[in-house]
């Protein structure tokens, strides 16, 4: 099948692999049922939308060897994806279908001094299938697996991954259902969180957009 290149682009990140986003919390559902917050963790992981009582309310720094100061706009807390209010608030001014935000309340090892702040759960509800992996020279195939799934290059090199026209359309955040361990945001919405200079965790790199010639 061949493919021509449209004036168009969308976005993608690794930051849910970038280990300086990783910080060390322990949330409330998981001391309540454990075996229900991992399941929760590896389904948002996937974009699928869970209801609200799946996630936690509150999260507390795991050991009194972490002294976190200042925690960044967009995290990993305890295996969740958590934003700043800040990032919230942009999130909010877009199209995000089943993806939720949700309150967390945040504490330092003492479980009673609070982090300053709003914090949200970014809980990850949609995805689409527009990913052309014949076009998308910086992808791979996922090891260990039969399924059609493909990883993101490290090098995150721009125009490396390719996606369908049909990722122009509906929600400006989302997963793909054939790639693991990246999201993908709209060029609307990347401009957006440039202004209000949120970018920089998500080092976002640009994938072409195209379209099969019939």
């Amino acid at each position: 099948m061949s493919y021509r290149t449209l004036d168009a682009r969308v976005w993608a990140t690794n930051c849910l692999t970038d280990a300086d986003l990783i910080y060390a919390f322990v949330k409330d559902n998981v001391l309540e049922d454990e075996e229900r917050a991992i399941d929760t963790m590896e389904r948002a992981l996937r974009g699928e939308a869970l209801p609200t009582d799946s996630y936690p309310k509150e999260a507390y720094v795991k050991s009194e060897y972490h002294h976190y100061k200042k925690l960044p706009d967009i995290f990993s807390a305890g295996g969740l994806w958590v934003v700043s209010g800040r990032f919230a608030e942009v999130l909010r001014r877009f199209e995000l279908g089943q993806t939720g935000l949700y309150p967390v309340k945040l504490f330092h090892h003492d479980r009673k001094t609070p982090f300053e702040g709003e914090y949200f759960v970014l809980a990850f509800g949609e995805t689409k299938d527009t990913f052309v992996p014949e076009e998308s020279s910086e992808a791979s195939r996922a090891p260990f697996t039969k399924k059609d799934i493909w990883k993101p290059s490290l090098g995150r090199e721009n125009d490396g991954l390719a996606l369908s026209n049909e990722s122009l359309q509906g929600v400006d955040l989302w997963m793909e259902k054939k790639m693991r361990k990246v999201f993908f945001l709209s060029d609307r919405l990347v401009e957006a969180l440039k202004a209000e200079k949120l970018t920089k965790p998500l080092k976002p790199y640009r994938c072409r957009v195209v379209s099969n010639l019939h």
